[in-house]
């Protein structure tokens, strides 16, 4: 019989945070516990399901390096130039520089991603769409190669990412009721992309700009350097997979969204496999 653990030492195993693991437990349905007595006593974990969970994870997994920043950066900059509003999920109020910097640049990481995921587990090549348009860009995976050409795919392939500790895929009303706004097929990707990347990348045009001045000796040694990204490509989903609902836990939303929880995504080997065949 699979040792049991308890909370604290399922986290350990993890190497998870509590408020991630909470998270991914709760509302995520990232993994399930065993409850004893009737459900009046404590949560205990199966070992080998997190570990298989931590192996597919680390599967799921791809590195993203700084040549693949620089190429969401240019995109993100492009898009931020041509006087782009981008405005907060579910609100109205205009985001401010930094902020939409990171969203579009952690979108298109999403993406990057996925690519170099086909290609490594899978031999399959991709292409994305990283031109900038007047129109919504409808789909994200605009070709793939099939017997030494490149074809359009036979689905639509939309690519969503959220920060790493996000438990829902969300998409807007008008992302599945309008039909021709709609993906058959959504993957979603956690991308781990510092909240100070942008200080990381200009690292040494800040110490030079800064190195004369009084407070520099506090936090000269502080500063990080730029190191991979990772990104976790979570799985994917039909979007009549999505269900409908204006809350998730933490959140109430100012109208209708289709959600749905990151652990009941498709995700194994099999799955994927299921995917490609599809396009």
């Amino acid at each position: 019989m699979s040792k049991l653990l308890t909370k604290k030492e399922a986290v350990e195993f993890l190497g998870l945070d509590d408020k991630t693991f909470d998270n991914y437990f709760k509302n995520a349905a990232e993994f399930p516990c065993v409850n004893r007595n009737g459900g009046r006593g404590r949560f205990y974990f199966d070992e080998d399901v997190l570990r298989k969970w931590k192996e597919s994870l680390a599967w799921r997994t791809v590195d993203l390096n700084k040549d693949d920043y620089a190429l969401c950066l240019d995109f993100a900059l492009a898009q931020h130039f041509r006087n782009y509003v981008q405005s907060d999920f579910g609100t109205g109020r205009q985001r401010e520089f930094g902020q939409k910097i990171t969203n579009w640049v952690k979108g298109q990481l999403g993406e990057v991603a996925v690519k170099k995921f086909f290609k490594r587990e899978f031999n399959v090549d991709v292409e994305l769409d990283f031109d900038i348009r007047d129109k919504i860009v409808l789909q994200d995976i605009t070709a793939v190669k099939d017997k030494g050409k490149m074809r359009m795919p036979k689905i639509g392939i939309g690519i969503k990412s959220s920060k790493p500790k996000s438990a829902f895929l969300v998409l807007g009303e008008n992302e599945i009721r309008i039909k021709e706004r709609r993906s058959d097929i959504y993957i979603y990707c956690r991308p781990n992309i510092p909240d100070d990347h942008l200080l990381r990348l200009t690292k040494e045009e800040v110490n030079e700009a800064v190195k004369n001045k009084p407070h520099y000796s506090k936090y000269k040694d502080l500063m990080p350097d730029f190191i991979n990204i990772p990104c976790e490509v979570v799985g994917w989903c039909h979007y009549t997979d999505l269900r409908e609902t204006k809350s998730i836990p933490g959140q109430e939303f100012d109208g209708v969204r289709f959600v749905k929880e990151s652990g009941l995504l498709r995700k194994s080997k099999k799955d994927w496999e299921e995917l490609i065949r599809q396009l």
